[in-house]
């Protein structure tokens, strides 16, 4: 498409830099509302700077440009950092027990297992006993290790926080 902006950039074209793009571009690539990029991880020390200004469209402002690479680098970086302590699997990881009995195995409070029931049920063999469900203990342990961690979903189209 002639006349698109932004012109698309690659390495070679930038002096050895990425695509370059502003913070509300690489947040609307990333499913992420630009101001929480703008307002609570640019002022980070370990965020990327920006590289150059975008010229000015009629009197606007001048936009910061940023190479996309590092941006991607520096986001999965900080959530590698972010997602929860990993659990090894506890002796007879194939007892059926309570997931309130598999937290305290864990060390854990019972609400940081129960609050994934739903999960449990989908991902963990289970059996109802009377009033009670019991879960395979591997199976809860695997399903906890697999979560995406802190301010991140494990089903992308229920999330609420994210922008349509």
């Amino acid at each position: 498409m002639a006349g698109a902006w932004p012109p698309r950039r690659r390495s070679g074209h930038n002096d050895g830099m990425g695509d370059m793009l502003t913070l509300e571009e690489w947040a609307a690539r990333h499913g992420y509302g630009p101001d929480t990029v703008r307002n609570q991880w640019s002022v980070r020390d370990d965020f990327p700077t920006h590289k150059r200004h975008r010229p000015r469209v009629g009197s606007g402002a001048r936009s910061e440009e940023y190479d996309a690479d590092e941006l991607d680098t520096w986001l999965t970086h900080w959530h590698q950092h972010r997602r929860p302590t990993p659990h090894s699997v506890p002796e007879h990881p194939d007892e059926y027990r309570t997931l309130g009995a598999i937290a305290r195995l864990l060390g854990l409070d019972g609400k940081t297992v129960t609050q994934y029931r739903a999960l449990m049920d989908e991902h963990a063999e289970h059996e109802d006993r009377g009033q009670r469900r019991y879960y395979r203990t591997r199976d809860v342990v695997t399903a906890l290790n697999a979560r995406p961690g802190h301010g991140r979903t494990t089903d992308p189209d229920t999330d609420r926080r994210r922008k349509p």
